[in-house]
């Protein structure tokens, strides 16, 4: 039987279970040292109830988000939240979590779209030089829309905002009656996917809104469908900052002449 790293290391197999849950543990025990705060208390508290169950990105990558919806929404920017690559729903909570913070009764004042097959990844391309695609099976990192709906209800959130669409990105994105968007997350890994959600949403984030990269850094693909596309659209002004050095980053939509302000 020919040996497959990516599915031992897979968080659908218990090895990859456990290396998550390590990860997760040392992640939120160097953000309260690099943080010795209420806020990173605070934060960590968060990632207790979420992490390794329902999301598999760090707690820096988390972070950013969480900050990342707080400020269009000090900005008072217009539009959703969007994410692509939902897994089992924990950064997306914590979106909705950092939405919701000033409602008591839980509830987003955004809709927060969820777009994922809920059947794992599909099969990378030639385009994805650093995944062996001979070590692809099915069902790699497949998520489930009862986890999403758990992980939402251990933050205390209420799902009347939340739109789950389930499906292959190429059948469910252009579809979707979403019109503007504040905060688009991206993680999905492979070069065609990242590509699809870049050509399809991107024309409807607001100006000032935020595109977060989670697979920056960490899949060639990704890369190259975020360089082709930039390259594509002229966007040779894009401010890309890493979040870190080998996975994560995130840019904002910049503000053009003639358009409204980013604060409103």
């Amino acid at each position: 039987m020919r040996f497959n790293i990516y599915k031992l290391l897979a968080p659908d197999f218990t090895i990859g279970k456990i290396i998550v849950l390590r990860k997760s543990i040392a992640d939120s025990i160097r953000s309260i040292i690099l943080r010795p705060n209420a806020e990173s208390l605070s934060f960590a508290a968060l990632m207790l109830k979420i992490k390794p169950q329902y999301t598999m990105v760090t707690n820096k990558n988390l972070w950013t988000l969480y900050n990342l919806v707080r400020q269009v929404n000090r900005s008072g920017l217009p539009g959703d939240i969007v994410e692509c690559g939902v897994w089992n729903g924990g950064s997306a909570a914590i979106m909705a979590f950092a939405d919701a913070r000033e409602n008591v009764d839980g509830s987003t004042r955004r809709t927060v779209w969820l777009f994922d097959s809920f059947q794992g990844l599909p099969p990378a391309t030639e385009r994805d030089v650093n995944v062996k695609r001979e070590n692809y099976f099915v069902g790699w990192n497949k998520g489930n829309i009862t986890n999403v709906k758990q992980a939402f209800c251990r933050l205390g959130l209420s799902l009347d905002h939340v739109k789950i669409v389930p499906g292959w990105f190429d059948a469910t994105l252009k579809p979707a009656t979403v019109n503007r968007i504040a905060v688009l997350h991206i993680d999905s890994d492979w070069y065609e996917s990242v590509k699809i959600v870049l050509d399809v949403f991107y024309e409807k984030v607001v100006p000032g809104g935020y595109i977060i990269l989670n697979d920056f850094g960490t899949w060639d693909g990704c890369n190259q469908a975020v360089n082709d596309f930039f390259s594509e659209h002229n966007l040779s002004d894009i401010d890309l900052t890493i979040v870190e050095p080998r996975t994560g980053a995130y840019f904002q939509k910049p503000v053009r002449e003639g358009e409204r302000d980013a604060g409103g």
